[in-house]
């Protein structure tokens, strides 16, 4: 059975919301959603800092480049999704070093934490998952030519500020 509805998550305005379920009551907020992304890092034989980025193969950004990352499932932590996508992702398992920052997309209403991270196993290779393509390690003094590859603004953000050495600070421009 189909019922209309008054407006739906994606279209209801700030005086429509929350919408409320009739039966359960239960309230929705257009609030961002949650997200996690890892900053994969690994030195190339020279001991240059590499990033691993993913193409993607799936909608949205299909064909651009992305890193590991995806929206938290219920009860998941931030840092619990952050090492769960990019297992699923690229078949490595990470240890986080630190959080790397905090990035707001409007398009997709998401806010992503984004954490430094570096594989357990060192020797570990890529295994991609159906979303991504291909995968490429990125050095510091490749991200510039790498940055308009990349689908999201938002981790583009991520990696030019991996790439300047920004830890956590705010951004210059304040996005």
């Amino acid at each position: 059975m189909t019922r209309t509805v008054p407006a739906c998550p994606h279209c209801a305005t700030v005086g429509e919301q929350p919408l409320v379920c009739d039966r359960c009551q239960w309230r929705w907020y257009a609030n961002p959603k949650p997200a996690a992304a890892v900053l994969l890092e690994r030195a190339d034989d020279e001991g240059e800092p590499r990033l691993l980025l993913l193409r993607r193969a799936v909608e949205p950004g299909h064909g651009a480049w992305d890193l590991p990352a995806g929206y938290l499932d219920p009860g998941e932590s931030f840092e619990m999704a952050a090492r769960r996508e990019t297992r699923e992702e690229s078949g490595i398992d990470v240890e986080l070093l630190s959080l790397a920052g905090v990035y707001h997309s409007a398009p997709a209403n998401a806010v992503t934490a984004v954490y430094r991270a570096r594989a357990i196993d060192p020797e570990a290779t890529v295994s991609l998952d159906f979303e991504s393509s291909d995968h490429a390690w990125v050095g510091r003094s490749e991200v510039a030519a790498w940055l308009p590859r990349i689908a999201f603004s938002a981790m583009a953000a991520a990696v030019a500020d991996w790439a300047a050495g920004r830890r956590g600070e705010p951004r210059p421009d304040g996005s």
